[in-house]
């Protein structure tokens, strides 16, 4: 595999960058026949047995274990329950046990956190991941063995596994970088054997064969419309926040929050109210257009005593010593399908050297809630569920009919198979596909490359606080109503402060635009 060779070069060059390779990733197979001291692990990763499978795991990932007497749970990554107040993964997988034959997906939900979660018992094996599939797997049989692991590329590269034809000529497409990003469509991995893990889904694999259910959403959703239940809505939802954020400061040594002047990252400041002693902030400035952000975070970091620090990112990449090798790295551990621009790179790059702090806290998955597909086309409707509606929010191709039909087809294999045609409509399709597509997809590939320089943890990421927000009215989502309501609740005084920076490429103008070009392909015939 060519390209499996060029970064194998790259490695026996540069020892150090071995560190960097499917950093904080996992494996779990029946392949018994894994050196971990050769090329991918390089000696490392971890190593145990139980329960008839293999488990593997990079020695920055977090690895949880329990074991009863028929049941044995998994965990990697990091969870909290904001319900319970339980920050130790031991405590949660224990109490999970416990609720296994009777209430298991009731305390699921309760979890906030990064991970796949895993459940040995009567010869099977279950695994979910959290609440938005934040935390990048996928899955696949192989030569008659099972792996579920992080990286696609890591079973790509153990399995001598070639690209998809189709993935190849997706990512040609000319638009595939735009409408939020480079990101694959359904379930799709770089190879046709391997799978993404979507959220929402309990797998399971027995006997050489994966199988999945939707758990979730699995009732009616009230909308919340008179005053009384809104604000009981946006109550509970700021509690959660606030709950989540007292884990954070329990759970790690020194956490600090990528903070903007944007909505997202406000309220998660706005949640460490009667916290900040025990958090600090930080910004990075890459580009002119990011100075109103870094002025806007150094103002709610000064006003809160909160210590904040600015990284300036180099604007030539000559800068970064070993760049175009790190960046060799990085582009394998996704894939070779998410080709992140040289300036997001370096932003990495200087975390990774710079930044004193044990976990990040992002903002992300906040805005599955905040109607983002509708603020994106400038729409306060959509058009109901159907593949044509999945194809058009990921992607428009207007100028390639014979792919679009091909990504419908795509669409309408991943509709049936992930069974939202039982969801019930309150839960709109384009949430739907923003929360189990584009997050998970898009979501999970680039907070997978985001940990190259730290843990990465999100308030957010907690199905139960986004059941809450998605019962509110969509014209409060589109308009952050329900956010700027939570924030006042959770920081009246960082509210007063009435900072909110806009990104320019989020312009109206901009929106009608590609709103415009939106109801064109939703009614072009092929």
């Amino acid at each position: 595999m060519e390209i499996c060779m060029n970064i194998k070069e790259v490695l026996a060059d540069h020892t150090a960058l071995r560190d960097d390779l499917f950093v904080r990733g996992f494996l779990i197979t029946e392949n018994a026949d894994i050196n971990t001291e050769e090329f991918p692990f390089y000696g490392r990763w971890k190593s145990r047995k139980m329960c008839g499978m293999q488990f593997f795991w990079h020695c920055k990932t977090g690895a949880y274990f329990y074991e009863s007497d028929d049941v044995a749970l998994f965990l990697f990554g990091h969870a909290y329950n904001p319900f319970t107040m339980q920050a130790d993964e031991q405590a949660i997988l224990q109490r999970l046990c416990e609720h296994w034959a009777k209430d298991f997906y009731q305390c699921l939900d309760e979890l906030t956190g990064i991970f796949i979660l895993g459940i040995l018992h009567d010869a099977k094996l279950t695994f979910i991941t959290d609440a938005s599939g934040i935390q990048s797997a996928c899955h696949g049989v192989i030569d008659d063995r099972f792996y579920l692991c992080s990286h696609a590329q890591l079973v790509g590269d153990l399995c001598s596994l070639e690209m998809d034809a189709f993935v190849k000529e997706l990512i040609g497409y000319k638009w595939y970088g735009r409408i939020l990003g480079p990101y694959l469509p359904a379930d799709l991995t770089p190879f046709a054997q391997v799978k993404r893990v979507v959220p929402n889904q309990a797998y399971t694999y027995c006997h050489g064969c994966v199988t999945h259910k939707r758990f979730y959403p699995n009732r009616e959703l009230i909308e919340c419309n008179d005053p009384a239940a809104y604000r009981q809505v946006i109550e509970q939802s700021a509690d959660i926040l606030q709950r989540n954020m007292q884990l954070i400061t329990e759970k790690w040594e020194r956490p600090q929050i990528s903070l903007t002047g944007g909505i997202d990252s406000n309220t998660t400041f706005a949640a460490a109210n009667g916290m900040y002693e025990r958090l600090e902030s930080f910004s990075y400035l890459a580009a002119d257009k990011e100075i109103p952000d870094c002025d806007a975070a150094k103002r709610i970091s000064d006003r809160f005593s909160v210590p904040w620090t600015l990284y300036e990112v180099p604007r030539n990449s000559d800068e970064i010593p070993l760049f175009e090798e790190k960046k060799a790295v990085l582009m394998h551990n996704n894939g070779y399908v998410a080709y992140t621009p040289d300036h997001e790179l370096r932003k990495r790059m200087v975390l990774k050297e710079k930044l004193a702090a044990d976990v990040e806290i992002k903002s992300w998955v906040s805005e599955t809630v905040r109607g983002y597909w509708y603020k994106y086309y400038s729409r306060h409707s959509m058009p109901k569920l159907s593949p044509r509606l999945f194809r058009n929010l990921y992607k428009l191709f207007i100028l390639d009919r014979a792919l679009a039909r091909r990504v419908d087809a795509l669409f309408a294999q991943y509709i049936k198979d992930y069974e939202y045609d039982t969801v019930s409509a309150a839960y709109l399709p384009a949430d739907l596909h923003y929360w189990e597509v584009a997050c998970g997809s898009f979501g999970s590939l680039n907070i997978s490359e985001m940990k190259y320089y730290a843990d990465i943890t999100v308030i957010y990421n907690n199905r139960r606080f986004l059941d809450l927000m998605l019962s509110v009215p969509l014209e409060k989502r589109i308009s952050d109503r329900h956010h700027l309501d939570i924030k006042r609740i959770l920081n009246k005084d960082l509210w007063e402060m009435g900072i909110r920076v806009v990104n320019k490429t989020e312009t109206k103008t901009r929106a009608r635009l590609l709103g415009a070009i939106f109801a064109i392909n939703s009614h072009l015939p092929f």
